[in-house]
């Protein structure tokens, strides 16, 4: 699993939203920086990497639901949801096919063409997943959600990701 990023700056006598804002930002940087090698699809563990992370950041934003206004909150959280569920969809099929593919070798030449059907399966509905997960990304370029999530964070928070600079741990 892909290990949570520092967060940087954060004190244990930090104001409220100081901490909401260098958290979730963090969480934010961290879930994006799987985005390539989530596209890309050339290993499923950036997939997965970038889900745990995006349940990180929706667990960030419940902590500190209170830092926000209600109304665009719950925008907020509704689009970073669609972003978890999206990648969740490809990952349960990723860990099916995966269990699967294990079990081959080991069935008798008769049950295996049942198994090797069922694998073809998930794999085309898993190619179909892919094409949802671009979509979701297109979307969210064309509508500069990053862009907008991070200045909305700033706005209610005083915390600008720019100044923050959140990345792997030890890469400061």
């Amino acid at each position: 699993m892909a290990r949570a990023w520092e967060v940087n700056g954060l004190a244990p006598n930090a104001r409220f939203r100081d901490a909401a804002g260098r958290i979730v930002l963090t969480r934010w940087r961290e879930m994006m920086s799987y985005r390539e090698g989530t596209l890309a699809g050339e290993d499923i563990e950036e997939l997965h990497a970038m889900r745990v992370s995006s349940r990180r950041l929706r667990a960030a934003m419940d902590a500190f639901v209170d830092v926000f206004p209600a109304r665009s909150f719950r925008r907020y959280l509704r689009e970073v949801k669609r972003i978890t569920d999206t990648l969740g969809d490809a990952r349960d099929l990723d860990v099916a096919i995966d269990h699967l593919t294990v079990l081959l070798p080991d069935l008798e030449p008769i049950d295996r063409p049942g198994l090797e059907g069922l694998i073809d399966r998930y794999e085309q509905q898993r190619r179909a997943e892919d094409a949802q997960i671009h979509a979701l990304f297109i979307r969210l370029e064309q509508v500069a959600f990053g862009a907008r999530f991070e200045a909305w964070v700033a706005k209610h928070t005083g915390i600008d990701a720019d100044e923050l600079q959140p990345g792997p741990s030890g890469s400061h």
